[in-house]
């Protein structure tokens, strides 16, 4: 009787225990087939949109003493999925990053998509690269200037199947030579 009491009362402090994270400290995985792992963030300068269809998680990280490098983690929810920037036509609502200064700052080389989507044949649409899977993106940048700045950009794509063009804004920004990223508006 004492041992079930026991192995009763371990059960239920470690489940205490699990449920008692902090929401802010994690990003959700949505749960996706062969979905890119999430880790946890706990960093002050990482900026999270969540949405019905997908979360983004936006971040910037130095890696010299003027190149940077922002990476966008999207982590699709109920089977949503939008058009990779590799796809190889013209297509209005494809996955792109926004610069509004580039006197400021610049992108230094293409996105790089992690995993890489897949050219798939759509009836509408013909040859498309979807990505319906959580997927990573990464994208190098040069700061051409030692001033302090912000620069307005923003992420943007057409979610589907909800059909609407979606704006991720964010503000990249430079004080006393450290780049960081800020919402838009703050």
């Amino acid at each position: 009787m004492n041992n079930s009491l026991f192995y009763g009362l371990a059960l239920l402090s470690i489940n205490y225990n699990c449920t008692n994270v902090k929401s802010e400290d994690f990003v959700a995985n949505a749960t996706v087939q062969d979905s890119v792992y999430v880790e946890p963030t706990h960093f002050s300068d990482d900026l999270v949109r969540d949405d019905a269809l997908y979360s983004s998680l936006i971040r910037v990280d130095k890696q010299n003493s003027d190149e940077y490098v922002l990476s966008v983690q999207m982590n699709l929810k109920k089977n949503a999925y939008f058009v990779s920037p590799n796809a190889k036509r013209d297509f209005s609502g494809k996955f792109m990053l926004v610069l509004d200064e580039p006197g400021k700052i610049q992108t230094n080389g293409n996105l790089i998509e992690t995993p890489l989507s897949k050219e798939e044949l759509d009836k509408g649409e013909g040859l498309v690269n979807w990505v319906r899977k959580n997927t990573h993106y990464k994208q190098r940048l040069k700061v051409l200037s030692d001033e302090n700045f912000e620069v307005r950009c923003y992420i943007q794509f057409t979610i589907e199947p909800r059909c609407t063009l979606e704006k991720v804004p964010f503000i990249l920004l430079q004080k006393d030579g450290k780049l960081s990223l800020n919402m838009e508006g703050c």
